[in-house]
């Protein structure tokens, strides 16, 4: 049986207790595979974390389970890969990629918040690693009133139709450093779908890849992926599977 070509994008992040994991994950994989670095990193995953953070001026608002890190992840199956004509044609795919990756997740579309990117070689896969600070200069803050909760918390204040009220700021100068607000930026809930979808319409596609189907929820879904899947409201793969235990 002829699988299609698939080529791949994901978001992996990571807490500031796990950057010492990658330290050791990437010592592995230079001892044990073909190592391409396409950005060097300079130094051990906390110590970079802390120099990036500092040259872009970044606020943090650390609450021990922050996301403070995160990887974009590109692969592909086998079929995707056996169609190339050799490993020069796939380095410069993996380049492409990282340019994509500059212009999404690149501060201000600069490899300034990348620590680092290596294309990694295994027997039976391929893959390109971004690291990077999620750090924006766009973000929303909350509105908050006088009045507080029972437990002594300010409020935040909501509209007339009582939707919490958010601010729009922006900042060069003391940028931010926050998972949430940059992915919002990015689209919100439809972000990571969006990121697919320009990830294959701008790169894989090219190179002959079939774009898998969305199962996401609507509300997840971009308008392209609603129109190309045949998807609508209430289908199969919108509605939520039944959960034991809760009632509706």
């Amino acid at each position: 049986m002829i699988r299609d070509k698939h080529a791949t994008i994901s978001v992996i992040t990571f807490r500031k207790d796990k950057l010492s994991a990658q330290d050791g994950y990437l010592e592995e994989v230079e001892q044990t595979y073909s190592v391409a670095w396409l950005k060097q990193k300079r130094a051990c995953f906390e110590q970079e974390w802390a120099r990036v953070k500092t040259e872009l001026n970044a606020t943090f608002n650390s609450r021990g389970k922050n996301v403070v890190l995160e990887c974009l992840q590109f692969g592909g199956n086998h079929e995707f890969w056996d169609d190339f004509p050799d490993e020069y044609e796939i380095t410069t795919y993996f380049r492409k990629c990282y340019a994509f990756a500059i212009k999404i997740i690149g501060y201000k579309q600069t490899d300034k918040n990348i620590v680092c990117a290596l294309i990694v070689t295994e027997p039976n896969r391929r893959n390109l690693f971004v690291y990077y600070l999620p750090i924006t200069n766009s973000w929303q803050r909350k509105v908050c009133g006088e009045k507080r909760s029972e437990r002594g918390n300010i409020l935040q204040l909501r509209d007339i139709n009582d939707e919490p009220i958010y601010r729009n700021e922006q900042s060069d100068e003391r940028p931010l450093l926050c998972h949430t607000e940059f992915w919002k930026q990015r689209g919100g809930e439809t972000s990571y779908s969006e990121l697919q979808e320009r990830f294959y319409t701008e790169i894989s596609k090219r190179y002959g890849a079939e774009r898998g189907e969305s199962h996401s929820r609507l509300k997840y879904t971009t308008n392209e992926q609603i129109r190309r899947h045949f998807r609508y409201d209430g289908d199969s793969d919108d509605v939520m599977p039944p959960t034991k235990g809760i009632w509706v």
